[in-house]
């Protein structure tokens, strides 16, 4: 019932965003006029970096990803993919099926064939040569047995089948972009690899940035690393959405750890961690053992500390929320953005931008329904009517931002104000939206 829900609300937001912000449209292609935001949407697969937060140790240290064209989700393999002399080995079953390929394991000869149609490959066990269509082809290192799984070299599927491969070492991220996936969209491979290259520049770089600024974040900071036996407060932090389609491109997942070993997940309904109610909001029991958070109801997540101090869970980099000084007013235009699909490249896909003016005198306006992320975990306060433009006023108190809209509504959220970025890049956390200032 809750995917349901969740499937209809993903579609509701797509059909809105469509017809009120226009979409970007995939007929121009992702070289055409749409090439920058073909970029934008790209650059998710291959950034290290959250908006307002870095994520640069949880990449280097991460397990090695394989993405197939643009899914959301990294492909399932029993044995992790390696890295061996330089060569990336992937266990060869999973991905092979998933490219349409038919396996057949000769035990005698400790030979395995796979065959499409048009490709013919056959691979020995720790041997450097394979055949391609009856052709000998050099190995950069022999296909691997681990725990009865065949590991074979991930670069040589790309060169075997046709398909792009794509490794980004900022990340430890592999992409894989098949052929038939290219004819679909109506793409070369020469130009999904000029793109290719042109993203991984930029990820480089702001994985460089990222974890030179989380060095001196860390050199900089006075706060008491956090200690998993003892854990109090709400948690905040950020994982990618890699094609939109959940949470517009980010998904903040907040935490609230209560006295006696309750916990909430995602946003509680009143806004911030002081005003969590468990009449309201699902709190549930948790424990911490063996570096597992257990949550009531079977959910087991791993929970660990960075060496920085900060709590990590599902690998996900959290920070805690600030309380907002007392008094605490905005002043200005502040702007939220996200997508849908990958824009220039996937049928109905759209990107929007989102815009949210704070006064003040304690006055907004805005021009969106509401800033409710599409699904935190929780219930929620109600949405105010849908007009094209909306206003109100604004009380941030704590770790709250309360919102009454001239029509009687009331949307309560949670509230931090982070410090700005190197840029002098003011940003804003509410609810499960990220703003940054105009």
């Amino acid at each position: 019932m809750k995917a349901a829900r969740t499937e209809e609300k993903q579609v509701a937001r797509r059909r809105w965003r469509i017809g009120n912000r226009g979409s970007a449209g995939s007929s121009a292609g992702p070289f055409g006029r749409a090439s920058w935001m073909f970029r934008c949407m790209m650059m998710i697969l291959f950034v290290g970096v959250t908006v307002g937060h870095s994520q640069a140790e949880a990449a280097e240290t991460s397990p090695i990803r394989v993405m197939l064209n643009e899914e959301t989700t990294p492909l399932s393999f029993t044995v992790d993919p390696i890295s061996r002399q330089g060569t990336t080995l992937v266990q060869m079953r999973p991905l092979f099926e998933r490219l349409g390929m038919e396996l057949t394991w000769n035990q005698a000869a400790g030979t395995v064939k796979a065959v499409k149609s048009g490709t013919e490959l056959t691979l020995k066990l720790g041997s450097k040569t394979a055949t391609v269509n009856g052709k000998n082809v050099t190995l950069d290192y022999p296909a691997t047995s681990i725990n009865g799984n065949t590991l074979v070299p991930l670069r040589f599927v790309g060169e075997a089948t046709g398909a792009i491969v794509h490794w980004n070492g900022a990340g430890r991220q592999i992409l894989v972009v098949t052929t038939e996936w290219m004819q679909e969209n109506n793409v070369t491979p020469a130009q999904v690899k000029a793109e290719l290259a042109k993203l991984q520049a930029d990820a480089n770089a702001k994985h460089a940035e990222a974890k030179a600024a989380e060095k001196a974040d860390s050199s900089s900071a006075n706060t008491t690393p956090v200690n998993v036996s003892k854990l109090s407060g709400m948690y905040y932090g950020a994982e990618y959405d890699y094609a939109g389609y959940e949470c517009g491109g980010i998904c903040w997942k907040f935490y609230t750890f209560l006295p006696n070993n309750k916990i909430v997940v995602g946003e509680p309904v009143g806004g911030g961690p002081e005003n969590v109610n468990c009449s309201k909001d699902q709190c549930r029991t948790y424990s911490v053992s063996g570096g597992q958070l257990k949550i009531q109801g079977g959910e087991t997540l791993p929970i660990s500390i960075s060496k920085e101090g900060r709590l990590v869970i599902d690998e996900v980099h959290l920070d805690p929320v600030k309380p907002a000084a007392a008094g605490t007013k905005l002043n200005g235009e502040y702007i939220s953005q996200g997508y849908y699909g990958l824009v220039g490249i996937t049928p109905f896909s759209t990107s929007w931008t989102d815009y949210l003016t704070f006064y003040s005198d304690g006055r907004f306006t805005s021009d969106t329904l509401t800033i409710a992320a599409l699904d935190t975990g929780a219930a929620r306060t109600d949405s105010s009517s849908s007009a094209k433009t909306l206003s109100g006023t604004y009380t941030i108190s704590k770790n709250t931002i309360t919102l009454k809209y001239s029509d009687g509504k009331t949307e309560s959220y949670i509230f931090d104000k982070l410090p700005p970025d190197k840029e002098g890049v003011i940003y804003v956390q509410i609810g499960g939206r990220s703003f940054h200032l105009k």
